[in-house]
């Protein structure tokens, strides 16, 4: 489902002129998920280009070493790390690799803007979250996750700060 709200049909034929318009339906697709886009009235440009942040993470590169060889992939597909034991799985679109490293240190490695420590054992990616209810996280893949009660408000301060950069209202 795609639905975005227009103040008026005008600035609806405009925006689908436009190539925010195009790069919003492919971060529609990517995301996986349903999205619902509104613009406040009286916007002088309706239609915002949230998807810079979003797509600068696909620029951004994360390498790992896994039985003894390197990788290297976008951090774009990383959905979210999971330690246990001082190993780290990093699970991904399509699967997961277990590394040996602190968790503590591959936060250091993340973009701040779109990745977030919700436990001890968890960091997820913001841009895979497909719902949030109480202390559980429902990610793309249907994986649910647990925010523990220490960081709670911190993950619920870091997951507006994340919409509203992205200009993503829900």
């Amino acid at each position: 489902m795609k639905i975005a709200f227009f103040i008026n049909e005008k600035l609806q034929m405009e925006a689908k002129k436009t190539k925010e318009w195009k790069s919003l339906n492919l971060i529609m697709e990517r995301m996986g998920s349903d999205l619902i886009v509104l613009y406040p009235k009286g916007e002088d440009n309706p239609l915002l280009p949230f998807h810079k942040k979003l797509s600068d993470l696909g620029n951004l590169k994360y390498a790992a070493i896994f039985n003894g060889k390197p990788f290297v992939f976008n951090m774009g597909e990383i959905l979210y790390l999971e330690s246990y034991y001082r190993k780290t799985s990093v699970m991904l679109k399509d699967g997961s690799m277990r590394i040996k490293a602190r968790l503590n240190e591959e936060e250091q490695r993340l973009p701040k803007e779109c990745f977030i420590r919700i436990s001890r054992h968890n960091i997820v990616n913001m841009q895979h979250v497909r719902s949030v209810k109480g202390d559980e996280i429902e990610m793309v893949n249907g994986d649910v996750l647990y925010i523990s009660h220490n960081r709670r408000k911190e993950f619920g301060k870091g997951y507006r700060e994340f919409l509203k950069l992205n200009h993503i209202l829900v």
